[in-house]
């Protein structure tokens, strides 16, 4: 069953306050929150981030696309609630990322 986009939040949420250690960032995380502009995240950072989310749901979500969208905006920047409505949008009921052993990762 796929989760509800306030399930996915919440787990959004929890994963960037996992993170937030190795990101000096102590302000308020909420659906407007810049990852770039409000939090100092880089590339790498966010690539991180994106590693976190597809091993939380054990899926391969288009990314590439996602930031490809967002370099060109005039101000490239995500916020909380874009990420997490890509999510919801692009997350199928199924795990697809599996372990050699065929066991969902």
């Amino acid at each position: 069953m796929q989760p509800s986009r306030d399930q996915i939040l919440t787990d959004f949420l929890a994963i960037l306050r996992s993170l937030s250690d190795d990101w000096e960032y102590s302000g308020e995380l909420n659906e407007k929150t810049c990852l770039i502009a409000d939090m100092g995240l880089e590339s790498l950072d966010i690539v991180v981030l994106g590693a976190n989310v597809q091993a939380q749901y054990k899926q391969v979500l288009p990314f590439s696309e996602f930031f490809a969208e967002v370099g060109q905006r005039e101000l490239p920047d995500i916020t909380i609630g874009e990420w997490v409505d890509f999510i919801h949008e692009h997350l199928s009921a199924q795990p697809i990322l599996e372990s050699k052993e065929g066991v969902a990762a």
